[in-house]
């Protein structure tokens, strides 16, 4: 088999897993698009209610990204970047992302799937990263609110959403 033709069979084969874990979980989704995105939305027990998770395909491997829907002022994106990277600090699966530019904010995490030796993400796999992202977004989601709003340092949001450790 052709590399070409292999790699579009592991892009087939990422871009599946995901439908079947939508089909399985009976998730209300934006199918794939020619980008190899898909999307859905997840609700949180956050202060901002929800967050946009997108299912990017690669052909070895598959990326979730899970955006939350506000974007960080410029007159405080300096403290949001200094709490997303204390929050990150010891992440031991994904971390958060910070776009500085725009305020977008995220949590990110990858399944590797292989090269040589491809295997495309099960259904476990898939749900066990989109629960983790989903997880340090609701741990860390309403502190990271009061430092965008400029009402705590992050020092002390990561210290009172750590503190129970």
């Amino acid at each position: 088999m052709a590399n070409d033709e292999r790699q579009n069979n592991n892009l087939q084969a990422v871009r599946e897993a995901v439908e079947n874990f939508f089909e399985k979980d009976k998730l209300k989704h934006k199918p794939f698009d020619e980008r190899n995105v898909a999307s859905a939305i997840y609700s949180l027990d956050v202060k901002f209610g929800h967050v946009t998770v997108f299912f990017h395909a690669y052909k070895d491997r598959l990326i979730i990204h899970s955006i939350l829907p506000l974007n960080a002022d410029e007159e405080e994106r300096v403290k949001v970047g200094e709490f997303l990277l204390r929050a990150n600090y010891g992440l031991k699966v994904g971390g958060f992302d910070f776009d500085f530019d725009d305020g977008e904010i995220s949590y990110r995490v990858s399944i590797y799937c292989g090269d040589d030796d491809f295997v495309p993400p099960t259904y476990e796999q898939i749900a066990f990263v989109v629960f983790i992202g989903m997880m340090m977004i609701e741990r860390y989601g309403n502190a990271l609110i009061k430092v965008m709003f400029g009402l705590v340092e992050p020092s002390d949001a990561i210290e009172s959403v750590e503190s129970d450790d």
